[in-house]
């Protein structure tokens, strides 16, 4: 079994003079954490959280390995980096450089993204970024800063605040979300029976989308999507399809002239019943009857 290291450990392997830590808070998947760091070249453990790291000091030359090329680029006062969880990376900067520290848990941004996303998901996923200009991340950070300060008004309620927020902003901005694909539901066999019976019953006349979405009891477009799924046809097609049936069995059965065959099975007239047949089977009424 993997083990997956938690922010209190993180100096074991990246060495340095701490300076802020709210883990005795209990902010229960956030954690803020700052340190003064020595030039070094670092090792990232196969992390439990995701790290975003928000500069203070002078500009540095970050870079970044995951075993193949290196990636550089400068971090200065207000850039951050993020480094993702649960995958070993090496970085290494060129001066001493003075960081916060922001940890968010990967369950935190998976119980985010069940109540912002309106359909189910398979994988999020938020990559390692060597240098990242954002706005938004330092106000965060300032925000937790000050909550270290003292226990103020509501400290609990206030963090699951800025704890949704902070997910929902690394949602939007950095996370890329692999989304399951939606399973539609069929008709019910009652709906199903009774639409498929008052298709049949109605061929001659007017057969409307919003006369069979009322019989199942559902709007137009989910009805629409439903049958679909069930039958394998849009709404309009199958009743078209009936039709067709319809007709080919009166044009087997005997000499009924072609515009009386139209009338009974819904055409509008015997041109519309010759293109239908021509599109559907590559014949003519006639073709088809001199040939049954």
């Amino acid at each position: 079994m993997t083990v997956l290291v938690p922010p209190d450990l993180i100096p074991d392997w990246i060495p340095g003079e701490k300076t802020v830590d709210s883990s005795h808070l209990g902010w229960r998947g956030l954690t803020l954490k700052g340190y003064h760091y020595p030039d070094q070249k670092a090792n990232i453990p196969l992390m439990r959280d995701y790290m975003i790291v928000i500069y203070e000091g002078a500009r540095a030359i970050m870079e970044r390995s995951s075993g193949g090329p290196w990636h550089s680029d400068v971090v200065e006062k207000g850039v951050i980096s993020l480094l993702t969880r649960a995958e070993q990376s090496v970085w290494r900067w060129d001066r001493p450089i003075s960081v916060k520290h922001i940890y968010v848990g990967h369950d935190v941004i998976e119980q985010t993204a069940n109540q912002v996303f309106e359909q189910e998901f398979d994988r999020i996923r938020i990559d390692d970024r060597v240098r990242a200009e954002d706005p938004i991340i330092p106000l965060y950070l300032k925000i937790l800063e000050r909550e270290l300060q003292g226990e103020g008004l509501g400290e609990e309620l206030y963090i699951d605040l800025v704890r949704a927020q902070f997910a929902i902003h690394l949602l939007r901005r950095y996370a890329a979300v692999e989304f399951r694909t939606p399973k539609l539901a069929s008709l019910s066999p009652r709906s199903r029976r009774m639409v498929i019976e008052f298709i049949d019953q109605n061929l001659t006349k007017s057969i409307t989308l919003d006369d069979l979405a009322g019989l199942a009891g559902l709007s137009s477009y989910h009805f629409s999507r439903k049958f679909k799924a069930d039958l394998g046809m849009a709404p309009h097609n199958y009743v078209v399809s009936r039709r067709v049936e319809r007709a080919k069995r009166l044009l087997k059965s005997g000499r009924l002239p072609l515009k009386l065959v139209a009338a009974e099975c819904g055409f509008t007239d015997q041109s519309h019943l010759n293109r239908v047949f021509r599109k559907f089977l590559g014949v003519t009424p006639n073709g088809f009857r001199n040939n049954a």
